[in-house]
């Protein structure tokens, strides 16, 4: 709306001053101050400087002022600078300064002087910056899976940079109580509550015309409602003057976020109400996005199996994830009321902290393995402010447990394979020096002897040369047997269900006392060859065990099929044995297990004294039956 005229009179203008949020001042070409309200004389003077009006001017001020002044004087237009004050509690408060001249009805120029605090706009960048560096430097250490993630919170961050930029822009439009058209200020009726004055930012953010706004009740145009609006002027009343945040309906039924100021004011006996409403939609939105990337990173700590935990410089928790927070919670203590190392164990508590030292200290990431009934791998790492100082750590622990225990284990097998493989160098070094070399040695001494009496034309002795043919043939036959015990070449030529049948039949030979029985209800096909090799060797140690040890009477094998598994039992019906106690202290039993493992099957073996056993061995079947 257009006016020839001031829209306030003189001395409203001044009351308006005072109940600004802004700091504001009135002053000549000169730099005199005419007038300034309160939030001015907080931010600009001192107390002496309070009781000598007629002489204040610029050259005693903030320096920034004069210079913003001697600007819109040389140029005749507005003038906005940033510039930063020191409040009473020490800190600095960053303002956004205006210089605004203004044509009064005498002719002489004034200027006003408008000043509104963006400390908050200021620090709401610095902590996105921070988030945005911490976010970074946590999501560059996880895995390739969570790449995608990370990828997707850093769009979020530039997301949440923009909505920054987005609200500093719009808290900008909106700086100038006066003078700036954007800005969103209403007077009414603190009976009535009609709208007695509204400018085009009014108009804009409401979507009226001045005109409409004019005719309508500040609880219409907000809408709130009257008792709520009537509780806001109590407070004014009480308190001179009230701020709060609300959501005002606009009239293409769209909402917004607002901060309003509202303050008491008497014009010629009237009771009146200044409103000056700021948006903050764009804030909240921002605020909002903070808090679910804030809820992102936490369900990504949480998504993980490894501890992950966020701890300050002394130690006190920041972010606990969940699974560092069941860990640490065991004993019943609260990570909120404890600092990392109260809750670590005394057997790897001074290993932790000299390592956390190391990290505050050097400003580098270490690792370190602990272990206190279970093994844990952790890696520190430290968090930067921008000045580059230390001011959290970052600490993912992995429990590595199973890793060192099947590394253990490995280690043990290997023993035990160095340890079969020489015992089996030696059996069959003292099979073939015991047999078969005493047997060779004595053919080549015969063979010697016939040789020597042929050179002295002595006649050959056909009787010896048979012997030595005959202990030849035995020489063979031990050979073979011995060549039969390390790999059955029935096994690899003819496979495993013949290869079983000729260790019952060798066994049938040696222990002719014992029944053997057997019964095969599938194919070779259902067998790999590292299955057939590991069903064979089971068979070989139970069969050895059933004839040397139990005094069985029968022996039977049997292979079936049972659902999904191919499966072998070895049964006899001898003494049978304590499967509890002796599991464990042979190298039989033990290697029947591992071997099983070893092609992903399942061994059983159920024994009771003076009852029997049965050994049962369950492989998966790796055949693809419908190409059968």
């Amino acid at each position: 709306m257009t006016s020839t005229s001031p829209v306030l009179s003189y001395d409203l203008a001044l009351s308006a001053m005072d109940a600004s949020p802004a700091a504001m001042a009135l002053f000549s070409a000169d730099g005199a101050a005419l007038y300034w309200n309160e939030k001015y004389t907080r931010y600009f003077l001192k107390e002496k400087q309070l009781r000598h009006v007629d002489g204040h001017t610029l050259s005693q001020l903030h320096g920034s002022i004069r210079s913003l002044l001697d600007s819109c004087i040389e140029r005749g237009t507005p003038e906005t600078v940033e510039s930063c004050v020191l409040s009473d509690h020490g800190t600095y408060i960053w303002l956004e300064a205006t210089m605004q001249p203004l044509d009064t009805s005498d002719g002489v120029v004034r200027f006003l002087y408008t000043a509104l605090d963006i400390t908050y706009q200021k620090t709401l960048q610095i902590s996105l910056k921070q988030n945005r560096d911490e976010l970074e430097e946590r999501v560059e250490e996880r895995s390739a899976i969570l790449a995608r993630t990370n990828i997707a919170l850093e769009k979020q961050i530039e997301q949440s940079q923009e909505q920054q930029h987005a609200l500093a822009e719009s808290e900008q439009r909106f700086r100038s109580i006066f003078l700036n058209d954007s800005g969103i200020r209403i007077l009414f009726d603190m009976d009535s509550l009609h709208i007695v004055e509204a400018n085009v930012g009014a108009a804009d953010f409401y979507g009226f015309s001045t005109d409409t706004l004019l005719g309508m009740s500040f609880s219409e145009l907000t809408g709130a409602s009257i008792s709520s609006v009537y509780d806001r002027i109590e407070d004014v009343k009480r308190f001179g003057q009230v701020s709060f945040t609300a959501m005002h309906h606009k009239s293409e039924g769209d909402v917004g976020y607002v901060e309003v100021h509202l303050v008491g004011l008497r014009n010629r006996g009237r009771r009146l109400v200044y409103s000056f409403v700021v948006d903050i939609s764009d804030r909240i939105e921002v605020e909002r996005k903070a808090l679910e990337q804030q809820n992102h990173i936490k369900a990504l700590m949480n998504s993980m199996t490894d501890c992950a935990m966020l701890v300050d410089t002394e130690g006190a928790f920041i972010t606990v994830n969940e699974a560092a927070y069941q860990e640490l919670l065991r004993s019943g203590e609260d990570p909120a009321t404890n600092t990392l190392f109260d809750l670590l164990n005394e057997g790897v508590r001074e290993q932790w902290r000299a390592a956390f030292h190391a990290v505050l200290e050097l400003g580098m990431a270490t690792h370190l393995e602990t272990h206190h009934h279970r093994y844990w791998s952790v890696a520190l790492y430290p968090v930067f402010t921008e000045s580059l100082d230390v001011s959290a750590v970052a600490i993912y622990a992995k429990d590595v447990t199973q890793e060192k225990t099947t590394n253990e284990h490995l280690k043990l097998l290997s023993k035990k394979v160095l340890s079969a493989q020489e015992d089996e160098r030696k059996r069959i070094g003292r099979e073939l020096h015991d047999s078969t070399a005493q047997t060779i040695s004595g053919i080549k001494f015969m063979l010697e002897g016939e040789v020597a009496k042929m050179e002295r034309g002595g006649d050959v002795d056909t009787e010896r040369l048979a012997k030595m043919i005959e202990l030849l043939q035995g020489a063979i036959v031990e050979l073979r047997h011995i060549i039969m015990a390390l790999r059955p070449t029935v096994l690899d030529d003819l496979g495993l269900l013949a290869a079983l049948r000729w260790l019952l039949e060798q066994a049938a030979t040696i222990h002719r006392d014992i029944a053997f029985e057997s019964s095969f209800e599938l194919d070779e096909a259902y067998f790999t060859d590292l299955q057939k090799t590991v069903l064979f060797r089971v068979a070989q140690e139970a069969l050895s065990n059933a004839v040397r040890h139990s005094e069985a009477k029968d022996v039977q094998i049997h292979v079936k099929r049972e659902g999904q598994s191919c499966v072998l039992y070895v049964q006899d019906n001898g003494n049978g044995f304590s499967v509890e106690n002796d599991l464990g202290s042979g190298v039989g039993l033990s290697s029947m297990k591992e071997r099983v493992e070893l092609v992903h099957g399942d061994l059983d073996i159920l024994s009771l004294p003076h009852k029997g056993t049965v050994v049962r061995v369950a492989v998966p079947v790796c055949v693809d039956e419908q190409s059968m």
